[in-house]
C-alpha cells in the first residue's frame, strides 16, 4: 500500500525542499504577529506534506490559517476566494456528506495527484497568512492547482 509506506528518501527531500522554498519565497519581507499554536502546527503540516498525507495537509493547513488569521487580525492576508475554498474543502472533509463524500477509498488511490495539488494550494495559503508582507498568493496561479470541485 503506497500510502502507508514511507516515501523514498529522495521523494521526502523533494517535498521538503519544495515546502521550504515556498516558505522562503513568502517570508522575504518577514512576518507580522505570529500565532504560537499556528507556528507549532506548521511542523506537522510539513511532516504530513513530506509523507504525502495530502488530506491531513489540507485539514491541518486550514486550522493553521484560521489560527494565524485570528492571532494577526489580518483578515485580508490572502484572497477571500482562496480562504473560502480552503475552509469549504476542510469542512467537506471533516463533516462527511454520506450521500456524496468528498473523499472515498477509491479517491485515495486514483486521485493522489489532485489531492497533492490541493495540499500545495493549502500550503501556499498558510504562507500567505504567515507572511502577508511577502509574496502574495496569486489567485491565477493557485487556480491552476485547483482540484476539480
Amino acid at each position: 500500500m503506497e500510502q502507508l509506506d514511507p516515501p523514498d528518501p529522495l521523494v521526502w527531500d523533494e517535498r521538503r525542499l519544495w515546502f521550504e522554498r515556498r516558505q522562503a519565497e513568502a517570508s522575504v519581507d518577514g512576518a507580522g504577529k505570529l500565532s504560537e499554536q499556528a507556528t507549532a502546527l506548521l511542523i506537522d503540516v510539513q511532516a504530513c506534506f513530506c509523507a504525502g498525507a495530502w488530506i491531513a495537509v489540507v485539514i491541518l493547513a486550514a486550522t493553521v490559517v484560521d489560527n494565524q488569521v485570528e492571532a494577526s487580525k489580518q483578515r485580508r492576508a490572502a484572497p477571500a476566494e482562496e480562504l473560502r475554498w480552503l475552509r469549504a474543502l476542510r469542512n467537506r472533509l471533516v463533516h462527511e456528506d454520506r450521500t456524496a463524500p468528498v473523499l472515498t477509498i477509491e479517491a485515495q488511490w486514483s486521485e493522489r495527484r489532485e489531492w497533492e495539488r490541493s495540499a500545495k494550494r493549502a500550503v501556499d495559503l498558510v504562507f500567505a497568512v504567515f507572511y502577508p508582507r511577502g509574496r502574495a498568493v496569486d489567485s491565477a496561479s493557485v487556480r491552476s492547482q485547483r482540484r476539480p470541485e
